[in-house]
């Protein structure tokens, strides 16, 4: 017999905007999703063409 996992009451899914600053100086900013205050950014600098990955840590905003 299997036992059921652990049953989510409330998930912490949102999304967010991120900053971002490429390598060629470029800054800009990105709507991501953000879970357990967690979010993987992946886009493409506008300027240069060079993809940006990076994992970011966002605390919740209040208001």
């Amino acid at each position: 017999m299997v036992k059921a996992g652990k049953r989510i009451e409330e998930m912490d899914v949102r999304f967010e905007e991120v900053p971002y600053k490429c390598r060629c100086g470029h800054e800009g900013k990105e709507v991501i999703v953000v879970a357990n205050n967690v979010g993987i950014l992946d886009t493409r600098c506008e300027k240069c063409n060079r993809r940006i990955i990076q994992f970011k840590i966002v605390e919740r905003s209040e208001g």
